[in-house]
């Protein structure tokens, strides 16, 4: 399948071009009525709108709202972001033995299929990471193989706080909490750390139970994983590492905070990083030890996304 670079669209006002151009790619009217059972998804440009075309995915009827949910998808059919295989990646909870993922029913696919478009209208605000810190975001992972950058909006929050118990953690100030916004992920994540790094992908950290996951999206796709034990840097907010001991996390200037009750969930729906098995895998084969792989032709592409290898 041909790939786009979603910044290689400039001239497209950037809500729109995230959320056309981010997926499959949109479909007429006229493709519509000629869908088999066979057409789950769009292998050729070709079957693409022209997106300088006037009105591509844009508000036609005048409501205000894009009238392209995720670009490629047709209600009644069956596109690869409600269709995932595989165990999810790294970190597989014990919540989901003896269950499997797969395909959505037309309903809860268009439900969840605008759930991810909220979400990328939402994010369309910050392109880049440069973007991303001028409004206020912070690094909290640096780039790491598989995932890229984890970047979170503290505002006035800070561990320094002698409120705060790095046992029983609560992060007043921030949307980190117990409520699960489908449309605003807790964390924003890019293909470096350069001010012109672009958003590949996001994740939601969301407060609930250790042996009980966050209701999450809708179906029963997007299984939930858990860090445990992390090792964070109170000046900066800044991950020093994963499962530590003290001396080692001490050592890092870190403090190691008791995560067993936060879940987190990726959705890799920013094109052209996407993941076609799984929309919720946890890593991405593309976004490589040294960087994110910039040949569109490169075999990381077609590779599974099932478990992608990475040291944090």
């Amino acid at each position: 399948m041909a790939l786009v670079s979603i910044m290689s669209l400039r001239s497209l006002p950037i809500a729109v071009m995230l959320l056309c151009v981010s997926l499959s790619g949109c479909i007429s009217g006229d493709d519509v009525n000629d869908l088999s059972d066979d057409d789950e998804y769009i292998d050729d440009e070709t079957d693409l709108l022209d997106p300088e075309e006037d009105g591509y995915c844009g508000d036609l009827d005048g409501d205000g709202e894009p009238d392209c949910p995720l670009s490629g998808y047709t209600p009644e059919t069956n596109p690869w972001w409600c269709n995932s295989t595989g165990i999810g990646g790294h970190h597989v909870d014990s919540a989901y033995e003896l269950t499997t993922k797969g395909e959505l029913g037309p309903e809860l696919c268009e439900t969840l299929t605008y759930e991810l478009k909220d979400a990328i209208e939402w994010a369309a605000q910050w392109p880049t990471l440069g973007d991303a810190e001028d409004a206020g975001y912070t690094m909290t992972v640096e780039y790491v193989e598989g995932m890229g950058t984890h970047h979170v909006m503290l505002n006035e929050f800070s561990m320094d706080s002698p409120e705060f118990d790095s046992q029983d953690p609560e992060f007043p100030g921030t949307i980190i909490d117990d409520v699960f916004e489908h449309d605003r992920p807790e964390f924003l994540m890019y293909g470096g750390e350069e001010r012109d790094s672009e958003l590949v992908g996001f994740a939601w950290f969301v407060h609930a139970p250790a042996d009980s996951p966050p209701e999450g999206f809708t179906g029963d796709n997007d299984w939930w994983h858990r860090h445990p034990s992390m090792c964070i840097r109170p000046s900066d907010f800044l991950l020093r590492g994963s499962d530590l001991d003290e001396e080692t996390c001490d050592n890092r200037e870190g403090v190691n905070v008791n995560l067993e009750e936060y879940w987190m969930v990726h959705a890799w729906i920013i094109r052209p990083w996407l993941t076609y098995d799984d929309v919720f895998t946890n890593h991405h084969p593309c976004l490589l030890e040294g960087g994110p792989e910039q040949d569109l032709e490169a075999d990381c592409w077609a590779e599974s996304t099932e478990h992608v290898g990475h040291d944090i």
